[in-house]
């Protein structure tokens, strides 16, 4: 989680970092399995994995134009 924080503290708020990390892992868990789902929170797009034990791998966030390459589990 800490990495997801990293990568995108320096364009989203704190707590919207975590409403999307909240939003992700239900969107993922509900429409993926272990499928990769792309999906989107308001003006931030998201592709995102779910894995066994409740956690999701998040592959890439898009806010605006700008995609940034996370690659972490939350």
């Amino acid at each position: 989680m800490n990495k997801f924080f990293d990568y995108l503290v320096m364009d989203l708020s704190v707590p919207r970092i975590r409403e999307l990390g909240a939003y992700i892992r239900r969107f993922a868990a509900a429409l993926g399995g272990e499928i990769p789902v792309e999906g989107r929170l308001g003006q931030v797009g998201f592709c995102a994995t779910a894995l066994p034990g409740e956690q999701v791998r998040v592959h890439w966030v898009e806010i605006g134009r700008q995609r940034i390459t996370v690659e972490a589990t939350i």
